[in-house]
């Protein structure tokens, strides 16, 4: 008989905490959500009340992070598996600290896998380890990115990539190197992800490193030459926008 895992849902949006509720009834039966907090004042309490072995903890929380919270788990027992929309945190810094990190929309078979990994370990987290992730993190998060693929996790370094070109829902990265990594996440979501300072969405199916840029051409209709020769189309309603921010 397999023991019972009291889990707590700590995450700001109600309809993500509905959605995971909903795939760890479906998928995950040995977990019981035991409660659940959209802010961190509400999870310290929920935490103290209920006693949870497992925490599904999202990073951002409104204005709070949810790293915040990690101080006041007990450091025995309690595993924490991280939920994010937000792929540019250090996922390796997750994995070498024996913890577990889901992307958004969450997918049924990594829940298993995190879960799984949450019940073979009897080890919950320490403030070493919290101190060595938090820091890795912040050393991190702005500087790579980790692209979940068909064969699993490409990191690469924000700086090295060109360009971007999707595909219905897939996207494939360009970068500086000559690499191509292909991801199963579309162009729309990293456009939200990557820094709107450096990245910018020329077209329906292009979103284009402003570093690289070389010319901007119009005598045969408005394109862009990037510094590795590529020449990518720029539409008309965005040239402004692209002039504006390479002011």
């Amino acid at each position: 008989m397999v023991n019972t895992i009291k889990a707590l849902v700590i995450d700001d949006e109600k309809h993500a905490r509905d959605a995971l509720r909903a795939l760890l009834e479906l998928y995950c039966p040995e977990v019981d959500v035991v409660g659940e907090a959209a802010n961190l004042i509400a999870a310290q309490e929920s935490l103290i009340a209920l006693h949870p072995n497992l925490l599904f903890l999202d990073i951002a929380i409104g204005e709070d992070s949810g790293f915040d919270l990690l101080e006041d788990i007990p450091a025995e027992g309690v595993q924490v598996i991280f939920t994010t929309a937000h792929s540019e945190f250090a996922v390796r810094a997750f994995r070498v600290n024996a913890l577990d990190y889901l992307l958004k929309p969450i997918e049924p078979e990594q829940l298993q896998q995190a879960v799984a990994k949450a019940r073979q370990s009897s080890i919950g987290i320490n403030s070493q380890q919290l101190s060595v992730l938090a820091r890795a993190i912040q050393q991190q998060s702005l500087r790579q990115l980790a692209i979940p693929s068909l064969e699993g996790v490409t990191f690469l370094e924000i700086d090295d990539i060109i360009r971007i070109e999707g595909s219905g829902n897939y996207s494939t990265f360009h970068t500086a190197t000559g690499e191509q990594v292909i991801s199963s996440k579309n162009i729309g979501h990293y456009e939200e992800l990557l820094p709107q300072d450096l990245f910018f969405r020329c077209h329906q199916s292009h979103l284009i490193n402003i570093r690289s840029i070389k010319k901007i051409l119009t005598a045969d209709g408005n394109i862009i030459e990037l510094k590795d020769g590529q020449q990518i189309p720029l539409a008309g309603k965005r040239k402004k926008a692209l002039l504006s921010k390479l002011k």
